[in-house]
């Protein structure tokens, strides 16, 4: 398209324009990419987060009825 241009205007100050537009469509098109692939990662480290929180809660649950055990055991031992 821009030869075209240039062989009818017989100028070159189309080409300027021309180049802009693809510079500027790269720059764009280079923004849609990473803006995209920070979305994917965004989800991702959440992701990890909640699983991250997921096994934290087990591990107190666990820690709890141990405790919960240790306790019953204790009083069965008072009883006796």
């Amino acid at each position: 398209m821009m030869y075209i241009v240039r062989d009818a205007e017989r100028s070159y100050m189309f080409d300027l324009f021309f180049v802009s537009c693809v510079v500027f469509g790269s720059f764009v098109i280079l923004n849609l990419m990473i803006a995209v692939q920070a979305s994917y990662l965004d989800s991702a480290f959440d992701e990890e987060d909640n699983r991250q929180r997921e096994l934290q809660e087990k591990i107190d649950l666990k820690k709890k009825m141990k405790l919960e055990l240790e306790e019953q055991e204790e009083y069965d031992e008072e009883e006796e």
